[in-house]
This record gives C-alpha cells, structure tokens and sequence, in this order.
C-alpha cells in the first residue's frame, strides 16, 4: 500500500472516530430550544403539545461537512393530574460518508418539590450507523483496506434525566448511552468494524430576567457536556421583546475555546423560527462556521376543558 493509499485509510478511520462524537455528541446552537434531545426530562413544562425541528450545516465551505437533523415531539398524558408525559424524536447526521441515526423515546413523571416541580424521566432508543463504501476511491482497486460496500450497524441505547423548575429559573442534569453501546459493521464473519460509545453527561440551567421596561427580559442559559474525554460547555444570553402574540429575541453564545455565535428569532403565537450563525475561534475560521435553523410549535392541550391554559415555558416568564 503506497503512502496515498495509507494517508486516505487513516482518514477513513479519522472519520469514524470523529462520527461517533459528532453523532451522540452533536451541539445545536439554539439548545435552549431542544432540551428533550438532551434530557429526557425536559417535557411537560406548560401541560401543552410542543413539536420543534432542528438542522444544523457545520463547517460549510468543506465538502461532506457534517449536517444534523433533529425532530421531536412531546405532550403531557390526559390522566393523573398530567403527571405523566411522552416524547419521540428521530436524529440523522450525515459525515462524510458516513450516515448516523437514532430513534428515541421518552417518558417523564412530574412531582412537586418544595415551590417547584421536578420531572424524572427516562430515554430508550435505537442508534445505527452507516458507512458507504461504494463511493471509496482507492488508488488501488480491489485494496482490502477499504470496503466497497455498504456498511451498517445497530445497537440499543438508554438515557435518564431530571428537571426541576421553580419560579422562572431551571436547572437539568441528564446522561446519555449509559448502556455503553457497542455499534458492530456487518455480521458474522463478515464484521468489518466496531464502535464503542461512552456516556454523556449533560447539566443545563437558565432563568428570566425581568427588566423595568415589562416588553423586555434576559434569558441566560447554559449546557455543558462532558464524557471525561471531551469537555464543552455553552453559555447563551438573549435579549426578549414581547407584545400580545409576538416575541422577538436576539442574542449571543459563547462556547469558551471552541465557538461564537448570533442569535435571532421570534415566535408569532404558538409557531416560533429561530437562526443562529456560529463562528468557530479555533483553526476552521470564521467565514466556515455553522448555520442552524430550529422551527418549534407550543400548543396548549385543555384535556379536561377548564379553559385554556395560560402558563408559558419558563423561558419566556
């Protein structure tokens, strides 16, 4: 095998190991506004339906930059004073040649705490992941060092989280893959690879800041995550302008050592659009950083006809 050959298997295997962090540990900008991808337990704060998507285009400019996808969908349980509640989100990203996607399902119980309330909640899923080997060009063919075809491997995966909410502020602490899961390509003898994924631990918090002026707030956040390999931690601060049924917002997020970004966005009763441009600081440069685009809709649910709910999410407090 000649030095080109073996500069492109190292890449390969870079690209492996840079998916499996990219996949499970992918960062939104707007995370504030998809915590259910974090922390299961991050469901049922109004009593209402909420359906949020989210995609985030990171480095462009480079060819077969990563792209994430993220839908989710959760609402609380018409029964037991709404204690309960459920949730479902699909995740795909795409590296390269490589194609990662999750299936999750969630479910929390709230109870109340002190002045607050806290929800436990749980996660189950599926992960699989993707090579195709058909689009490999080795200078050589036929080289044993790269497959030809295409690839696939699955496992299962487990989370767990807690939410406590007390008068306008919140802070989460959840974990992720805390089954440690093994991802094999192919089958039999015919395994090729194999992948194991160590568990996440995320701790989110935020608050609202009212101000003189009763159009305006602050909303700082933060989320941090670690592996014990990989640390980063976001902190967020927007600025909110509300009127009747409209909510304007711009901000800014800072991750230290890592990236900057703009946030802008606004919410038209239930329907809320977000963008955020985030510019890395480290050696990608600033013109290839990260466009994201997250889409969310809040509905209220009166399942026991008692008039129409007028809480809000804690954010917006």
């Amino acid at each position: 095998m000649n030095l080109k050959n073996r500069l492109l298997s190292l890449i390969v295997l870079v690209f492996l190991a840079i998916s499996a962090k990219a996949q499970y540990d992918v960062h939104f900008a707007h995370f504030s506004e998809v915590e259910n991808f974090y922390n299961p337990a991050a469901m049922n704060r109004d009593g209402g339906l909420n359906v949020v998507g989210s995609v985030s285009a990171q480095m462009v400019g480079y060819t077969h930059a990563p792209v994430s996808v993220y839908f989710g969908a959760n609402t609380a349980l018409p029964f037991d004073r709404m204690r309960h509640s459920l949730g479902a989100g699909l995740f795909n990203e795409t590296i390269g040649l490589f194609t990662n996607r999750r299936i999750l399902l969630d479910y929390a119980y709230k109870i109340g705490m002190g002045k607050g309330w806290m929800n436990i909640g749980v996660q189950g899923g599926v992960m699989n992941q993707e090579f195709n080997g058909t689009k490999v060009k080795a200078e050589t063919s036929g080289d044993p060092a790269f497959p030809t075809s295409e690839e696939k491997g699955s496992t299962g995966d487990i989370g767990a989280g807690l939410l406590y909410v007390r008068n306008g502020w919140y802070a989460g602490i959840s974990a992720q893959h805390l089954n440690f899961p093994h991802v094999e390509f192919g089958e039999g003898g015919g395994r090729t690879a194999e992948m194991d994924i160590s568990p996440m631990l995320y701790l989110s918090g935020g608050c609202n800041i009212r101000l003189k002026n009763p159009l305006l707030s602050l909303q700082p956040c933060v989320l941090a995550m670690c592996d014990m390999d990989f640390f980063r931690t976001d902190l967020s601060l927007r600025c909110t302008y509300e009127y009747e049924s409209a909510l304007f917002y711009g901000g800014l997020s800072y991750s230290p050592g890592k990236s900057a970004a703009v946030l802008l966005g606004g919410r038209y009763r239930e329907v809320l659009i977000g963008y955020a441009y985030e510019m890395y600081t480290g050696g990608v440069g600033y013109l290839n950083g990260s466009h994201d685009l997250v889409v969310s809709w809040c509905k209220d649910v009166d399942f026991f006809k008692r008039g129409r709910n007028t809480h809000k999410s804690v954010r917006y407090l």
